[in-house]
């Protein structure tokens, strides 16, 4: 039977903000129990929600996208059992890569093809029909440096002193292992792949890597991929040496939007930085990068997280393109060695990092990045009436 519920936005106003609540099956009923997906209603539209059963049988999680709830205001919603159809399609091309689709429109590809160095998501498309990062090319004018800056990705240079940040011939690889899920969704679809550090010569493995990924069914003007980032100490102690050369979650945007002439961006962050200067090897909650492609000015953030191991991160990222969290690098970010970040993941431990990823237009303000950064970390608050 169709159920209420009620969302209460807090302190900000919430648009197009997803949000996940657990509840009992037993509040909601004996068919809520095999749902997959259910229907949102309120006087203004319908929408859709997702259902996901937790291991217990005896609750269950819905996720839906809140359409717009104002600051200090509350809302009611309908959930009807109803099934919804699913808006977000996964393209798997074996071996290959795996196209995310929304709407029918391109948004994202993972890359995982072995011959790969890394895997990685592009294009990362921006509100206007054009990724906001860069791909094998770059436009005339417009130097293709640092080949190893691949879109949206993860590695580090510095993991049992082996480098898995750069492709050089001694460099690592993160070898694709398998897929734990590849799943559509109403509300967001979900790839988790595992990816093996190997030595180059594939003799030794290092450490394995569990990379979480989930994409929001949102509309043009704006896009969230959620990364939960896990690395498992399968082969021994694993240390992660203090270096720059590194980005547990790493961005290299569209050259137009550098800095750097002759693109036309800008950096900031969560504590008013602006630009390289006042960005680079400094702490903050988040940072976002933004300029033209074209004529449309454009933006990509990533939002680290409370939870979050040494929050919040530091940032190496340059007026040239680049933007990575990197949470071991405090000795050379700080210039001081004495505070040395490396660090030790000890044997058959884990260390899981959870992100976001928000595209959008404009710059920061335009974007409302600090409203959609508390989407995030201060979600608004579900309860069924």
């Amino acid at each position: 039977m169709p159920v209420e519920i009620l969302v209460k936005a807090g302190e900000h106003d919430r648009e197009l903000c997803p949000v996940t609540f657990t509840t009992d099956v037993e509040k909601l009923g004996k068919e809520w129990k095999d749902a997959k997906s259910c229907t949102v209603v309120c006087p203004e539209s319908k929408m859709p929600a997702q259902c996901e059963l937790n291991e217990d049988g005896k609750s269950i999680k819905i996720s839906m996208i809140i359409d717009y709830v104002k600051a200090g205001t509350q809302k009611k919603y309908t959930l009807s059992p109803e099934p919804y159809e699913s808006a977000i399609k996964l393209n798997h091309k074996e071996g290959e890569a795996i196209d995310v689709l929304i709407h029918d429109e391109h948004v994202t590809s993972y890359h995982y093809n072995k011959a790969l160095l890394k895997p990685f998501l592009y294009p990362v498309m921006g509100p206007f029909g054009h990724s906001v990062t860069r791909g094998d090319e770059s436009p005339e004018g417009h130097n293709h440096d640092h080949i190893h800056h691949k879109s949206l990705w993860v590695s580090y240079g510095e993991v049992n002193h082996a480098d898995f940040w750069s492709e050089g011939p001694e460099a690592g690889i993160q070898a694709h292992k398998e897929f734990l899920k590849i799943a559509e969704g109403s509300v967001f679809a979900e790839i988790h792949a595992t990816n093996e550090w190997i030595t180059r010569d594939r003799s030794k493995k290092i450490v394995e890597e569990s990379r979480y990924m989930k994409f929001y069914n949102l509309p043009r003007s704006q896009r969230i991929i959620d990364m939960t980032v896990t690395f498992t100490a399968t082969n021994g102690d694993v240390f992660f040496g203090d270096t720059k050369e590194a980005g547990l979650i790493s961005v290299r945007v569209y050259p137009t939007l550098t800095v750097s002439a002759p693109g036309t961006g800008k950096i900031e962050n969560a504590i008013g930085g602006i630009n390289e200067n006042e960005t680079w090897g400094k702490m903050a909650q988040w940072c976002d990068y933004s300029g033209f492609v074209d004529s449309n000015k454009v933006g990509i953030a990533i939002f680290d997280h409370p939870k979050n191991f040494r929050y919040p991160t530091y940032w190496h990222v340059r007026n040239y393109g680049l933007m990575t969290a990197n949470i071991f690098g405090t000795g050379t970010f700080e210039s001081d060695m004495s505070k040395d970040g490396s660090w030790t993941l000890k044997a058959n431990e884990k260390l899981a990092l959870n992100f976001r990823t928000y595209v959008h237009a404009g710059d920061a303000k335009d974007g409302h990045v600090s409203d959609k950064y508390h989407d995030y970390i201060n979600p608004p608050v579900v309860s069924i009436v």
